[in-house]
């Protein structure tokens, strides 16, 4: 049996416009198109600070969308 293997991942502000960056295709494409207000607020929380999740994890693999994170309360939504 193989011993297990741990990774450890690296929270980097996004500079810019995350939505250029998720979405290139999508020209114009607005933060209150996607997350309902400019400010991006949790509906959970009420907090507007986000972790885009990889293209590994599990989430983004099987919904085909590009998945965010509270990183206050931990709620997940796409983006």
């Amino acid at each position: 049996m193989s011993k297990p293997k741990f990774y450890q991942s690296k929270l980097t502000l996004i500079k810019g416009n995350v939505l250029e960056m998720a979405f290139p295709r999508a020209k114009n494409m607005t933060m209150t198109e996607r997350m309902g207000s400019e400010e991006a607020k949790c509906t959970e929380c009420g907090k507007n600070e986000w972790m885009l999740l990889p293209k590994e994890c599990v989430s983004v693999r099987e919904g085909g969308k590009q998945y965010i994170e509270c990183l206050n309360c931990g709620s997940q939504t796409h983006l």
